[in-house]
Order: structure tokens, then sequence, then C-alpha cells
């Protein structure tokens, strides 16, 4: 029997339940994080909320299905998702971590590009790994701060972070 990819991500509880996040068009072409905050930021809010989302969320870009780039492509939606991410900097927290989720915030994060790999298939490159690593370092900084704020559980915190690591140290292979 083959090994799992992400072992520690299938712990998560992202299999149970999902939150679903369509972010519109029109609130990325205005510029409004407001609707997409008014989501997010009830999450982070309490110790249960915190808990009951962990690994729970994914999110897509509504109305953008005509435009041939990848979203984080898109120099509004990298934009808009930035300026979200300075208000709701807990996607390490939140975000399902068995689908893609996981690099799509770091995509929409960190400069790239889509590139041909191997048997035709289309891949990611990031620019700048220190890029990656600050970002990392950065969210990894916030959720741990969400974590005592909120007082989470210990195992939680070990979980996610493992979670978050493996991910890292498996894409690097």
């Amino acid at each position: 029997m083959p090994k799992p990819k992400y072992p520690h991500a299938r712990l998560s509880p992202a299999k149970d339940e999902i939150l679903a996040i369509a972010i519109m068009r029109e609130s990325v072409v205005t510029h409004d994080i407001r609707p997409l905050l008014d989501k997010l930021l009830p999450l982070a809010a309490t110790r249960e909320a915190a808990i009951a989302w962990e690994g729970k969320v994914i999110f897509f870009f509504d109305g953008w299905d005509q435009d041939p780039r990848e979203t984080a492509e898109i120099p509004e939606i990298r934009a808009y998702f930035l300026d979200v991410t300075a208000e709701f900097p807990y996607w390490f927290h939140f975000v399902e971590k068995v689908g893609d989720t996981f690099w799509h915030v770091l995509r929409l994060l960190c400069r790239g590009h889509r590139e041909a790999v191997q048997g035709g298939m289309i891949g990611w490159r990031f620019e700048d790994p220190a890029e990656i690593v600050r970002q990392v370092e950065l969210l990894s900084r916030h959720m741990n701060q969400m974590y005592d704020r909120l007082q989470l559980p210990l195992t939680m915190h070990q979980r996610v972070s493992q979670e978050v690591a493996q991910l890292i140290e498996c894409s690097f292979e």
C-alpha cells in the first residue's frame, strides 16, 4: 500500500465539513475586502469558533472563469488577497490541507508563474524561495499569536504546525 503524500494533513478535520467561500469579482475589482472579512474574522474571534473551523476553509474567486490566467497571476486578485491577509493572517490554521487550498494561499501571497512540467502537466514556479520562507514565518507567527490569544489546545497547535511543515517539506523533495 503506497504511503500517503501528506499523512499529517489527512488528520485534518476538513473531510467532515467544509466552509466554501466565494470571493466575488466585484469585491476584487472594487477592492472591497469587507465582505470577505465579514466571513473570516468571526472564525478567529472565539476559541470555540477557531476549534470548530480548523482545517475546513476553502475559497474560490467567482466571476473569473473566462480569464485564462491562474488567479495568482491576476494582479487585482493578488493585491486584494494581500490586503485581506493583512487583516486575517490565520490561513494556516483555517484552510484545508488535503487539497490545494494551502498552496493557493502561498501562490497568492508569493510571486510566481505557471510553467510546463514533465508529462505536459502545468505546475507553479515560485520566483523567490526566500519570499516563501518569509510568508511561512509571518503566517506561522500570526497563527501562534492566535493560538495564544484564544488559548487553543497545544495538541491542535502541534498537529497543525506538523501539517504545515510536512506540506512544505513534501513539496520540496
